[in-house]
């Protein structure tokens, strides 16, 4: 399973690489290029700061280049080849065919002109396709006829009683369940969107590139760094370059932008597609015309700007998302679908995880990875984020006002095949209801009786009730069959449900009527559970509802082993008899069923990650069925030297209290008092910038306003400035770049009484991924405890009970998961097998790994690491009770040079002014050689 970097025909040397490489990013090029080669899916390492995008890029276009290059010689040998046999056949004279001589170099020429054409022209439009862009397919214009034929037999009083407007939220019809819509477009049934995020998208017939890559990576920002390395290299110049976005990151038109939300922008973009301005709508007796207020984006409406965008982008260099924005509102013209224009002619398409790993959406933009290369940037949460794809949470509330208002509106006007289907709908929508409105209306309880605090230990991104941070206590977990089941809708044929959801446009017809409507119906409220009148009191919400009502169907028809279906009950709570509404909630577990997709179709698939230890699990939870040989796996050092770092566990504090950041005890006043006085003496030695992780945003505030009190923050800012990561992911940078600008400036005055800057980041938050803490700004990084998950999430009790069970194939459910609170957690996280804790512990130790990574970025760089925490120390007994020791699974740059501090603390201030003394004297002689 080891990558072979001797095999033939890998290259020795990388030319496109804008440096001499380090020896460790020559064989990762080679290793990933041997992989390449050989196909299959690849798991390369290299810890951050070593070059692994820029050697990622060199790597995969050098073969693509060269596999270009062979295809095209061996066309032309098997054409030359087939002309000599001709000729043999024939008896021509070896002296007569004066082609032979020229033919090489003639076809050659040939095929670089029409290479060149291709990627440097657009073909002119052929007027733009009288198709209608719907959220489960494409309906072309004989829909809109069948909607004509039904307008003409509506009668006066109902045309009197109806807008023109509401006329185009009509079902078209639907007769059977063995049919399709009549004059609906047949759609591929693997073509479908679920998700109101993407349509079908009808790209320009033209040749498409003959072997393409495709680099996801998880943010935007991080997209944009991948942009920025290969403007570096010369196949920024050679190689056609698209970047894909949400609608979110891409549109300009400020109207649709104004509504915030992405899913109301992408209902808006999808609603303002299909409409024209010029849209006609027969509305009375006499078969009037009258024109619809609806319009068709202004940046849509020139085609001939579209082409101009399409072109622009095809003679520059890569351009990233803000590139792309800022060329749409030079021409005036939509960039999210004119970047998709050139997708069919790109070498290299740049998008984010999951526009590649969703089906619907990966259609939807025509992405074909049949014998492509798919590379995965940052793939440590590459199986969450799979299984974050595939889930979904319905609350069915808001879905029954608008389906009910929905029905009564044009009941007379569907035919008996939506109603039927419509009917069945709010059926199993009640059925829903049923399981989630279980209020016990005589029975008032408090917040606390209610609610139990759950350890946060802890990533930012809490499941339930994420405002709160907080579980239901009787949050019940079920599977597939199970939960189908106790809905008592045996009648309910589901996969003929998702039939019609698919194909009738259902979707996007209901929740455009009941945003239009603003989901005011008449529905009686009499007639409403309490859950219902609360909610319908309350006001309605985006049509965000519907859409994902559909997703939980399709969810349904799983295998009873891929997933579960976590319900959260209806409550209320507090004195103010606050609801808190329910909901259900389907939770993938197999993510190699969807992953499996992406490799049975791509030449090779390449995993690529600072830290993707251990890859065991990676393999088990993603591609369990890759034969041996076809699994190829790379790992590297660090390119920095060993004097370049000093990572320190440090078990006890200046006082000599031992560190306990257990969620039990780190609150307690001791245990944060005593971590404040660490981080005064850490601050008048570390010069320049302090970055300290805590495990989260609520510890965080506890921390800071403890150390108010007591007097330590100012303690602490009397020689460093003090920042906090914000909760607003969009105020990082003006953060990031204050932080920055205060090192500098106490670095260039020398009189100042500060020296640097600390900046307290919260653990799985913005500032922990993608952020590079590089030279003054990141000198020291502390991790505050070790931030394990909740033990009280139930989603993360069933996945490893799923992991368990992995090896005999046969995924169980005890009765203990209905209840989540914490003591509960616990008990089942100590029953969970060997390799379901290995799964607990990698989820902590991939968050400290990543934090950490964040400083030294370079080989000149330097930084110390202090894990406070004596669980880090591996003669702690604690973690004896765990899998393996927490160590253990700390990246090999870091563990191989980890110093435990036994002694007091007086070490750890030694060790420190040493080792930032040497490298002080270091730089300033290497920058005296560098003068010289």
């Amino acid at each position: 399973m080891a990558m072979d970097n001797a095999s033939e025909g890998v290259p020795l040397e990388f030319p496109a690489f804008p440096f001499k490489p380090y020896p460790i990013q020559l064989h990762f090029m080679t290793a990933v290029y041997n992989a390449l080669q050989k196909g299959g899916v690849a798991v390369v390492e290299s810890p951050t700061g070593t070059g692994k995008t820029l050697s990622l890029i060199c790597s995969v276009l050098q073969w693509l280049q060269d596999h270009h290059h062979g295809k095209i010689n061996s066309e032309v040998d098997h054409i030359l080849s087939n002309k000599l046999k001709s000729l043999h056949e024939n008896e021509a004279s070896p002296d007569e065919p004066d082609w032979m001589l020229n033919f090489n170099d003639k076809n050659e020429e040939e095929k670089r002109k029409k290479r060149t054409a291709k990627k440097q022209q657009s073909k002119p439009a052929n007027g733009p396709k009288r198709v209608v862009n719907t959220l489960f397919g494409k309906v072309d214009e004989t829909e809109k006829e069948l909607l004509k034929k039904q307008t003409e037999t509506v009668s006066v009083a109902d045309s009197i009683n109806s807008s023109d407007d509401e006329l185009i939220f009509l079902l078209a019809d639907y007769d059977s369940d063995d049919s399709c819509m009549k004059g609906a477009t047949k759609r591929n049934q693997n073509r479908v969107s679920t998700s109101s995020s993407e349509e079908d998208f009808d790209a320009e017939k033209e040749d498409e590139a003959m072997v393409k890559v495709f680099f996801c990576s998880r943010t935007h920002s991080q997209l944009s760094q991948f942009i920025g390395e290969l403007k570096r290299t010369v196949f920024a110049e050679s190689m056609q370059v698209v970047s894909l976005g949400s609608r979110k990151t891409l549109c300009i038109n400020e109207d649709v932008l104004k509504l915030g939300n992405a899913t109301r922008i992408n209902e808006r973009c999808l609603e303002m597609q299909k409409s024209k301005s010029s849209h006609k709508v027969a509305v009375s007796a006499d078969r009037r015309l009258r024109k619809s207020k609806i319009t068709r984006c202004p940046m849509m409406r020139k085609q001939s700007s579209q082409q101009q965008f399409k072109q622009e982008l095809l003679d520059s260099v890569p351009l990233d998302i803000e590139d792309l924005v800022r060329l749409g509102k030079k021409l005036t013209t939509c960039p999210y679908y004119g970047s998709r224009q050139v997708i069919p002619v790109a070498d290299i398409v740049v998008l984010p995880y999951q526009s590649l790993l969703h089906l619907a959406t990966r259609d939807s933009l025509g992405v074909k990875l049949k014998d492509c290369i798919v590379i995965f940037d940052e793939a440590h949460n590459l199986v969450d984020t799979i299984a974050d794809t595939y889930s979904c949470r319905v609350s069915a509330v808001q879905v029954t006002l608008q389906l009910s208002g929905y029905l009564e509106r044009f009941k007379n006007r569907l035919t008996a095949g939506n109603r039927r289907y419509i009917q069945t709908l709010l059926v199993l929508i009640n059925a829903f209801i049923r399981r989630i409105d279980c209020i016990h209306e005589d029975k008032k309880l408090s917040l606390q009786e209610i609610l139990n605090p759950v350890v946060e230990e802890e990533t930012p991104k809490l499941l339930g009730y994420a405002s709160n941070g907080r579980y239901p206590r009787d949050a019940e977990i079920m599977t597939i069959n199970d939960f189908l089941f106790s809905l008592q809708i045996d009648n309910i044929n589901l996969f003929k449900l998702r039939r019609y959801i698919r194909e009738s446009n259902i979707v996007n017809k209901v929740s455009s009527y009941g945003e239009k409507q603003s989901f005011q119906v008449s529905v009686p409220l009499e007639s409403m559970s309490s859950t219902l009148k609360s909610i319908a009191a309350q006001g309605g919400s985006t049509s965000a509802s519907f859409h994902a009502l559909a997703d939980f169907v399709l969810a349904l028809t799983n295998q009873d082993a891929d997933g579960r279906v976590l319900i959260t009950p209806s409550c209320y709570a507090g004195v103010s008899n606050e609801l808190l509404e329910g909901n259900i909630k389907f939770v993938m577990l197999n993510a190699a069923k969807h992953f499996s997709e992406v490799v049975d179709q791509a030449r090779a698939v390449v995993l690529a990650g600072g830290t993707l230890q251990p890859i065991g699990e990676l393999r088990e939870r993603l591609f369990p069925d890759v034969p041996e040989e076809h699994v190829h796996i790379f790992s590297c050092g660090h390119i920095v030297p060993p004097e370049s770092i000093l990572p320190l566990i440090i078990p006890r504090g200046p006082t000599g209290k031992a560190f306990d950041f257990t969620f039990q005890s780190r609150s307690l006043p001791v245990m944060v008092e005593e971590l404040g006085r660490l981080l005064v003496n850490v601050s008048l030695v570390v010069p320049e910038g302090i970055v300290v992780f805590l495990p989260s945003f609520e510890y965080e505030n506890l921390v800071h306003n403890l150390w108010m009190s007591t007097g330590i923050l100012d303690s602490i800012s009397r020689k460093k400035h003090i920042f906090r990561e914000p909760r607003d992911a969009s105020s990082v940078e003006m953060i990031l770049q204050e932080y920055k600008d205060a090192i500098m400036l106490s670095t260039c005055n020398q009189n100042s009484d500060k020296s640097g800057a600390v900046l307290f980041c919260i653990v799985g938050a913005k500032m922990s991924e993608g952020i590079n803490f590089s030279d003054g700004m990141g000198r020291c990084v502390i991790m505050v405890g070790l931030p394990y998950p909740s033990p009280s999430d139930p989603e993360l009790l069933e996945r490893m009970r799923y992991i368990d069970n992995l090896a005999r194939k046969e995924i169980s459910i005890s009765q203990e998961n209905s209840n989540c609170s914490i003591d509960s957690g616990i008990s089942a996280l100590k029953r969970c097998g060997q390799r379901g804790k290995e799964y607990y512990e990698n989820l902590c130790m991939k968050a400290v790994n990543q934090s950490i990574g964040r400083a030294i970025r370079h080989i000149q760089d330097y930084a110390a690491i202090l894990l406070v925490d004596a669980r880090y120390d591996p003669g702690s007994l604690d973690i004896r009770t765990l899998a393996s020791g927490p160590t253990s699974k700390l990246a090999g740059w870091i563990r191989n040079h980890l110093i435990p501090v036994r002694g007091g603390f007086g070490e750890v201030h030694k060790q420190l002014r040493q080792f930032f003394k040497y490298n002080k004297e270091r730089a300033i002689n290497q920058s005296l050689r560098g003068a010289v």
